[in-house]
């Protein structure tokens, strides 16, 4: 019954090879990466205070200058807390690794559902796929990128002819964040060979593989997948299983205690929540057919709030018309490396359906496969009771939360580059002119760069909003500025974009250190705390995670996805640029009568629109030549 498989070629952009002429392994150029540097001082405090000035008065911002000076100053606070700072850069390759793991995500006790972490929504797949075709095409195609990547096949990626580290690849499969009371911590299993599966509250464990660990054919995948479908509708209403997922958005105090309770008093369910905490992944079958985009980005960021263990590294999700999307928690992988893996997935799946269609399905009985096994749970009262109280708390979560899909279909990346403009860039000037024109000020705005260029890096803010940003905007709004005006406005606040990006990559922005330099503060007992930290500009700025608008680029690639708002008054925006077309997806707070992410979702379209006018209008084309 088993095909023959096929050799996968694992394809990610910025591949290179070796002094040897070959592909390098995946994690070959992890001990040449250099450590993560430890910023001087004077810089960043120049760094940030530049970043102040669009969003304080010139009397606030000479109060910022002068409490800045004083941490600064020789024998102030700031020397005294680098010290700290340099002697952790001495021992550790990565001295911000730890502080930034714990603080930013173990520590932080309020739930992580719908708050931090954050959805995918996947392209269509060209073809009417069931969910079952599609599920079992998504599993083959991510259990072979699993398989390159434990044969060390993937390669290293590249920025700039250099390697970035690609140890968060370790941690994609077979891991879950496991509530503590205080501090939560992260679990891999590397070994793991199931994944658990979702439907209707009803949970499977399944194993596709082969006892001789060969990854399932897609038509074995879609039986077994047929068989969890089957045993999942196969149950009366009456006996409908407890939404057990649900209490992984709990505050992470409470959960960890629920679940504590939950592993002492019962081996049954001690064993279930082992089985999905070691799983490779989790994969939920939605029972909903979702008409839009729009409609899968709600369901993915969090929809009824079933059916996803928050927990989990990722969680693909695929709907019952074939649509399909993902959830992912942050904690022990950024973004743009699930990104990576799902962009391989996507394109792997096209192709399945494009040039091996006429083998996928074959009909295949059930015994071909080995039946799933199914999860079980015992109750009690307060077992039901914290359940229901999840359930209402994530629903009133979740339906705070608005979001707006937006397919910019006029022009993409191509059109952008023919004016000799960053891509990135000019989508954020976007949203910055979007943002201005609805509120009339500028605020704070974070944009996600990554720090991979050095050992085990993670992320860095890059603080859009610049005092370059600020003169585009509203020289945009100048109805008697000119057109050379505003193009030159936007050519300077997209170079200054540009610089900071190229310090946040560098390891030479300003939170990161900012935030390393709070942490020392903290452990040294630092009394009375830093002016820096309680001067109002420092949260104004974004500082504490306190920015007003949220963005990130998923890159050059069909998928898209979102996020919820850092803040309450705030807004998300995640985007993906293609050459022809640019995805748009926003997000806002209901709870917050000053704050529309389908108004702000319209007005960064106006912004490209206009955007591109300007261009043209600046760039005249030249006038053919004379034929005489």
């Amino acid at each position: 019954l088993r095909r023959q498989q096929r050799v996968v070629v694992i394809a990610l952009p910025s591949a290179v090879h070796n002094n040897r002429g070959v592909m390098p392994k995946t994690f070959e150029f992890q001990d040449q990466l250099p450590p993560y540097p430890a910023p001087d001082l004077a810089e960043t405090c120049e760094v940030y205070l530049r970043s102040l000035r669009p969003l304080l008065t010139d009397e606030e911002f000479e109060h910022s200058q002068a409490v800045v000076a004083d941490f600064a100053r020789e024998g102030g606070q700031g020397r005294e807390l680098q010290k700290v700072i340099d002697e952790r850069a001495r021992e550790h390759r990565n001295w911000m690794e730890e502080w930034w793991l714990r603080t930013a995500y173990l520590m932080t006790r309020e739930t992580f559902a719908v708050n931090v972490n954050w959805f995918g929504v996947f392209p269509d797949w060209g073809v009417k796929l069931t969910s079952v075709q599609a599920a079992a095409l998504m599993m083959v195609s991510t259990l072979e990128f699993k398989q390159a990547l434990d044969r060390q096949e993937v390669p290293p990626e590249m920025m700039r002819g250099a390697p970035l580290c690609m140890d968060q690849y370790t941690r994609l499969f077979g891991t879950t964040r496991v509530p503590q009371e205080g501090e939560d911590i992260i679990e891999t299993h590397s070994d793991s060979r199931h994944v658990v599966i979702f439907r209707d509250d009803h949970v499977f464990s399944v194993t596709p593989y082969h006892d001789d660990g060969t990854v399932f054919s897609v038509a074995e995948a879609a039986a077994l997948l047929q068989a969890v479908l089957d045993a999942s509708s196969s149950v009366l209403e009456e006996t409908e299983e407890p939404s057990v997922s649900v209490l992984t958005s709990m505050q992470r105090d409470r959960w960890a205690a629920v679940r504590a309770d939950m592993m002492d008093r019962s081996a049954v369910n001690r064993t279930s929540i082992r089985e999905i905490e070691t799983a490779m992944y989790c994969l939920s079958f939605e029972d909903t057919v979702p008409a839009s985009k729009q409609e899968v980005a709600g369901h993915c960021l969090a929809g009824d709030g079933r059916n996803k263990w928050f927990d989990k590294s990722f969680t693909t999700l695929v709907f019952d018309n074939g649509r399909g999307g993902c959830n992912a928690e942050h904690s022990p992988v950024d973004a743009m490396v699930c990104v990576s893996m799902f962009d391989y997935v996507v394109k792997r799946t096209r192709e399945k359906v494009t040039v091996d269609k006429a083998h996928l399905f074959e009909p295949l009985p059930r015994s071909a496969v080995r039946p799933p096994t199914k999860l079980r749970w015992e109750m009690w009262p307060a077992l039901s009771m914290s359940i229901e109280t999840a359930s209402v708390e994530l629903m009133r979560l979740a339906s705070d939360v608005s979001l707006g899909v937006f397919k910019f279909k006029h022009f993409g990346k191509a059109f952008i580059k023919r004016y000799k403009l960053h891509p990135d860039f000019f989508v954020q000037m976007a949203i910055q002119l979007a943002y201005f024109r609805l509120h009339g000020e500028v605020v704070a705005t974070y944009e996600t760069g990554h720090t991979r260029a050095f050992y085990h890096g993670r992320t860095e803010t890059i603080r859009t909003c610049s005092v370059e940003s600020a003169a585009f905007v509203r020289a945009m709004e100048n109805s008697a500025g000119t057109t050379e005006d505003k193009f030159g406005a936007l050519k300077a606040a997209i170079a200054a974009h540009g610089e900071y990006a190229t310090r946040a990559l560098s390891g030479r922005a300003c939170d990161r250190h900012l935030l390393g330099l709070q942490i020392a503060a903290y452990l040294s007992g630092m009394s009375p705390r830093p002016a820096i930290f309680t001067d109002t500009a420092f949260k104004k700025s974004g500082g504490s995670g306190n920015f007003v608008v949220s963005t990130s680029n998923v890159g050059y690639t069909p998928l898209f996805g979102g996020f919820a708002p850092m803040v309450k008054h705030g807004y998300g925006a995640n985007y993906s640029i293609l050459d022809s077309r640019i995805n748009i997806s926003t997000s806002s707070w209901n709870s917050c009568p000053h704050t529309d992410c389908h108004r702000f979702g319209e007005q960064v379209v106006r912004a490209l629109i206009d955007l591109q006018q300007l261009c043209i209008s600046a760039n005249p084309p030249l006038p053919p030549p004379s034929k005489l």
